[in-house]
């Protein structure tokens, strides 16, 4: 609790402070709907990107392999069943909370706190976990959010530089290619916007909701309480029956204890959705995260 707390303090408090950003931005009429869409494309399709293709790009290890792969087919399995869960609470109603369910902010929360509890070298399976949602982030997240099978036609997924990011990701990994020079300047520059660019459109968002309709919304808490707290402690148990490592659960565990993912506000605001629900649903769940994540943390820690 104490290795954690402040570092989760410090991200929460940094992604509020880029996200005041992006509400002065708008409110100052220096940054408009149009404009937020284009950076959230930016971050969606160059910087997110970027970051799998760094996180895959280092030495390979037979070892590495193994235990990547684990975490990535277990993110497949916790990610659906929390689609699942989602599905059997809300079925056709509610689509963006569903869509605030399944995926959660791994990058944002969960990197650092990786780095912090585990170490630099556990980077790389919450970067896996990362790259394994991405598919079905881009599959049956767009659908949520759209309810329109043309968007995730083959040729649409298989062509989107998201899903290509992570097979060229795989492949740099298997050919033990690492970036240098220009290429790693070049890369590690994209990546570092994905986290400003998503704050500050999100909170060009917060600039337009209505905060006090949104936290009244019975369905705000009902998603919180199943993001936050039943999804993580049915992968507690689920990992303390399995034969993997103490640091490979806990990197499960932060990953999908963290809050919902900045695509809950993105992409319905990229068909027309109600935006301004999901900007208030991660602003939240992120505030709440403060307070489940370091229990979730404890409760593994007691059980792995």
């Amino acid at each position: 609790m104490a290795q954690t707390m402040p570092i989760m303090v410090n991200q929460t408090i940094a992604m509020f402070l880029m996200m005041a950003v992006g509400i002065v931005l708008y409110k100052t009429k220096r940054l408009d709907n149009q404009g937020a869409s284009q950076m959230a494309n930016v971050a969606l399709y160059v910087a997110g990107p970027a970051i799998t293709i760094s996180a895959f790009a280092t030495t390979f290890d037979a070892d590495k392999l193994i235990a990547g792969g684990v975490c990535m087919l277990l993110t497949w399995v916790f990610t659906l069943g929390s689609a699942a869960i989602a599905w059997l609470i809300y079925r056709d109603r509610q689509l963006i909370s569903q869509l605030g369910i399944m995926i959660s902010n791994m990058g944002f929360m969960g990197i650092p706190l990786v780095q912090a509890v585990l170490g630099d070298e556990y980077v790389f399976y919450i970067s896996a976990c990362i790259a394994a949602q991405i598919p079905i982030t881009f599959t049956y997240g767009i659908w949520l959010a759209s309810q329109d099978r043309a968007q995730v036609s083959p040729k649409r997924v298989l062509s989107n530089p998201a899903i290509i990011a992570v097979f060229v990701g795989v492949v740099l990994f298997l050919c033990s290619f690492e970036l240098t020079g220009v290429s790693q300047a070049a890369v590690s520059g994209l990546s570092g916007l994905n986290t400003g660019l998503a704050m500050i459109v999100l909170g060009s968002y917060l600039a337009q909701a209505d905060l006090r309709s949104i936290l009244r919304n019975k369905n705000l808490y009902l998603t919180h309480a199943v993001r936050l707290l039943v999804v993580p402690l049915a992968i507690v148990a689920i990992l303390a029956v399995m034969p993997l490592s103490t640091p490979i659960k806990l990197t499960l565990l932060i990953g999908f204890a963290a809050p919902s993912g900045t695509v809950t506000a993105i992409f319905p605001q990229m068909f027309g959705k109600d935006y301004r629900f999901g900007a208030g649903l991660v602003s939240s769940s992120t505030l709440f995260s403060l307070l489940t994540m370091p229990i979730m943390l404890g409760i593994g820690l007691m059980v792995f």
